[in-house]
């Protein structure tokens, strides 16, 4: 069953013929919230901009802005 399929079956409407809701099944309801989140799909604009910002930085070899492993594993571990 394609998705298409099932958005067709599944779909109510309101009284004037306007979509309302669709009802998917859990595993597909799964796929689609593992596809957001593994896409960043669900990252707000600020963190959005964030990662823009520090790909920036690391595309211009400035390394002062991060953080080292070392330096958290440091952190982590006193």
């Amino acid at each position: 069953m394609t998705v298409e399929t099932i958005i067709k079956e599944n779909t109510r409407f309101d009284r004037g013929g306007s979509p309302l809701e669709v009802v998917i099944p859990y595993e597909k309801f799964v796929e689609f919230v593992e596809f957001v989140e593994e896409y960043g799909l669900d990252l707000t604009d600020e963190e959005r901009e964030a990662i823009r910002e520090a790909k920036s930085d690391l595309d211009a070899g400035r390394l002062d802005k991060f953080i080292s492993a070392e330096d958290i594993e440091k952190e982590f571990l006193a």
